[in-house]
């Protein structure tokens, strides 16, 4: 689970910190207990790197996005033994990752945008694609085939494997009406009854699109961001919560405190119905917000070809359709929809992925640096404002 929001803490920026490799322990720049935890059971980071498939491999990703599931055979026939960390926030791997007190990690999630940001932290390495054999352009659906994101000077960076779909998500009974809108959520019979969610990667775009910033984000000037949350204001005095994490909005959801949150997992009302609590993910005419998670070998990494061995497994065809189905997201993988049941498959046209998917887009984070739109880290000190308000 995420940490408690500790706003009031929060300095100009969490990987800014983390960037600026200030002189703290580890410990020092994790934001609550839960993301100590978290990384309590990875091991030190010792400079040497095993040879061939097995031993032990250390792992952290979304909850629900580890494979445990799907890769116990492999991991049983190869003697592979996976601890698994949970990530609340991107920001829990940079902090395994980077400085002087780095612990190891075999293999980590990054999402969309965050590429810059590790490209210039220098914690990525280069992938030798032929040790990737399930990483083939015939087999994998063209956005995530050398991506942007993923692929830059020539080289294999990491490898997109799962994205999915973040939007409203409410409860009908609650609501009392067809929410088609974000302008819905401003209706006075949903004062005090929603929440927002910390996520920046998919809160953020829907923002900027909110606000009539979508075409331009993430490269917003000082002067658009500040109008930005400005004109986020209105929803903000609507909302009664301010969620730490998709665990959080979910039990918001089961008590009956909230009736719509502005931006969520869409995976949210399957984990609700697991309380008797009907919720429904809507899609609004502003549009969604995409993410897409892809895996990478950090510099930390120790038993590197064990990690190029499960980064493979995770483009499997049939991990990736049971992967789908557990953890409610979309494929990278050609042959996956046909692996699927039909609930799964119906997550996404994919017999029409290239008409479909060109109406959507994954966004990038604000720059790192620049003089003329402002940066990750001055989003950052907008959104720590923004939640001070709860």
């Amino acid at each position: 689970m995420k940490p408690e929001d500790k706003s009031a803490e929060i300095g100009p920026a969490r990987t800014a910190d983390i960037f600026n490799e200030v002189m703290l322990g580890r410990r020092s720049f994790l934001l609550g207990t839960a993301a100590v935890t978290a990384g309590a059971t990875l091991g030190a980071w010792v400079p040497f790197a095993r040879a061939a498939v097995g031993g032990e491999l250390e792992v952290m990703a979304w909850e629900g996005y580890t494979m445990e599931p799907e890769t116990a055979e492999w991991r049983k026939a190869n003697n592979v033994t996976m601890r698994a960390a949970i990530m609340s926030n991107q920001d829990d791997v940079t902090a395994k990752i980077v400085g002087s007190n780095a612990v190891r990690l075999d293999a980590a999630e990054y999402s969309n945008g965050y590429n810059a940001i590790y490209d210039e932290l220098k914690v990525l390495t280069e992938l030798d694609t032929s040790k990737l054999p399930n990483y083939k352009k015939e087999d994998l659906y063209p956005p995530f085939y050398e991506g942007g994101m993923w692929y830059w000077d020539g080289k294999n960076w990491a490898i997109p494997w799962v994205w999915g779909l973040d939007t409203i998500v409410v409860n009908p009974e609650l609501v009392g009406f067809e929410v088609k809108s974000y302008e819905d959520l401003l209706r006075p019979e949903l004062t005090g009854k929603v929440a927002f969610l910390d996520n920046p990667l998919t809160v953020w775009p829907q923002i900027a699109k909110v606000t009539g910033y979508g075409e331009k984000f993430p490269n917003l000037t000082k002067d658009e961001l500040t109008d930005c949350f400005e004109k986020l204001k209105p929803y903000r005095d609507q909302t009664k919560v301010f969620a730490s994490s998709n665990g959080d909005v979910i039990s918001l959801f089961a008590s009956g405190e909230i009736a719509a949150c502005f931006c969520v997992w869409s995976a949210v009302p399957l984990e609700t119905a697991k309380q008797n609590v009907k919720t429904l993910a809507v899609y609004p005419k502003e549009g969604g917000a995409v993410w897409a998670d892809a895996w990478f070998i950090p510099k930390t990494a120790v038993n590197v070809d064990t990690a190029y061995a499960f980064i493979n497994e995770a483009l499997d065809p049939k991990v990736q359709a049971s992967v789908c189905k557990t953890a409610v997201c979309s494929t990278v993988s050609k042959k996956a929809p046909a692996l699927m049941d039909p609930e799964t498959r119906a997550l996404f046209d994919y017999d029409n992925f290239d008409e479909q998917f060109k109406a959507m887009k994954i966004y990038g984070q604000p720059p790192r640096t620049s003089t003329e739109f402002a940066t990750y880290d001055d989003w950052l000190q907008v959104w720590a404002d923004f939640r001070a308000g709860f």
